[in-house]
């Protein structure tokens, strides 16, 4: 258990501090590229596909909807 923040003003050591060994400063920082494989690429195809089909699913029950509404 930690103690407040309150409580440790005169320490020396705050245990909320983390620092960064040598030579590790900015290294998780920095983005690595990752190569897109054909699974990416069909994963992609296929969540754009689901997304088209649902907007059309939409489109179309707007328009039944709106044709009820005149009737």
């Amino acid at each position: 258990m930690t103690k407040p923040d309150a409580d440790m003003k005169d320490s020396p050591s705050r245990p909320r501090d983390v620092r960064a060994g040598p030579g590790d400063a900015g290294a998780s920082d920095r983005p690595v590229h990752r190569e897109e494989t054909p699974q990416d690429r069909r994963d992609g195809n296929r969540a754009t596909r689901l997304f088209l089909w649902l907007v059309g699913v939409g489109f179309i029950t707007v328009f039944v909807l709106n044709i009820v509404a005149l009737i």
